[in-house]
This record gives C-alpha cells, structure tokens and sequence, in this order.
C-alpha cells in the first residue's frame, strides 16, 4: 500500500513535470519570448520588441525587423550600395530556387517588402531561372539605375558588394540571410548610418 502510494505519487510528479514543459513550449511558439513590452534607443529611434520582431515608427510609418539594430551594423555596406537603393520607386529582389536557404531567402523577401511597402517603395519578387512559382525571372543582368537588383544567394561569408547596380548579398546560415536583410533596410531607412 505504501509502495502504491509512492508509485502514484512519483507518476504524479512526473505528469506534471510533463505538462509544465509541454506549457512551456506553447508559449515560446505562440507568444515568443517577449519580455512585455520592452523598448530600445538606437540613434534617436525607439525600437519595441513584440513577441520575436522589432518594431520602430518612422514618420508615422512602422518599420519591422528581426534583428536590432546592434546585432548587424557590423555586417559592412558601402555607403554607395546604399545609395542605389535609395529614392527608388521599385527595387527587385532574386534568389536561386533550388539554393539550399530558399525558404530563409523567401523569409527576407517577404520581409523587406512589407517593411518597405509602407514607405512606398515596391519590391518585386523572382527567381534567377524558371521556377514553379510562376515569379518573373530576374538576374543581375536585369538591374538598371532605376530598378536595381538585390541578389540572395549562397556564399561563404556574409557580406554585401554590388556589381554595377545589382547588389549581392552572400550568406552561409539561414540566419545570416535575414540579418543582411535587415542590415540593408536599416541603411536604406537612415537608422544605421
């Protein structure tokens, strides 16, 4: 009997263990690791972290990131990369559909278009060669002074350089795809100078 109520006990424990880390999976995948409302100054900008972004208000108008501002101003573009993207109307970005970062490159694309939206500035997505996706196919060879090209694709390092007035943008981590992106918004936005 005693046995039987020690046996109970330790199941017991061990469900409730359980269930305290199945609780606190959940909520790292539904409500991130948001500290409630936190927010940063970074040269003159007020950043707020909601859940796993960044948020800042430019003129009225919101600008999201993943990463802050410190987490990837080491990453180094010239001043004159910037400059190409600068006063744009339309900016296209590209990638190599079959490249083993597709989905983190996908991730940057959409991600640079929405923050770049509310600053009137259309980002057109494609793929260096025909894709099942039906984007336009887009190469270096495409970029003008006009609408320049943002080119994603697998290297060794993270660096940004530009060939005439496409921009190449190297990685080698998922993550480093979307660090470079935010790297090239908070330059194109003034906030890392």
């Amino acid at each position: 009997m005693k046995q039987d109520k020690a046996e109970r006990k330790r199941k017991l424990m061990v469900y409730f263990m359980a269930f305290i880390m199945i609780s606190s999976v959940f909520g790292v995948i539904f409500f991130g690791f948001a500290t409630g409302g936190s927010s940063l100054k970074y040269n003159g900008f007020k950043f707020s972290r909601s859940g796993n972004v960044w948020a800042t208000d430019i003129g009225g108008r919101q600008a999201i990131f993943s990463y802050y501002p410190t987490d990837v101003e080491l990453i180094e573009i010239k001043p004159e990369i910037i400059g190409m993207l600068r006063n744009k109307i339309e900016i296209d970005a590209t990638a190599d559909g079959n490249g083993t970062f597709i989905q983190s490159i996908a991730l940057a694309h959409f991600q640079m278009k929405s923050t770049l939206g509310n600053f009137n500035i259309f980002l057109r997505e494609g793929y260096t060669a025909e894709n099942k996706f039906n984007l336009p196919v887009i190469g270096c060879k495409d970029a003008t002074q006009l609408v320049p090209v943002i080119y994603f694709k697998e290297g060794n390092a993270t660096r940004v350089y530009s060939n005439q007035s496409c921009i190449i943008v190297e990685a080698n981590t998922n993550e480093d795809f979307v660090r470079a992106k935010d790297r090239i918004v908070y330059g194109l936005l003034n906030i890392i100078r």
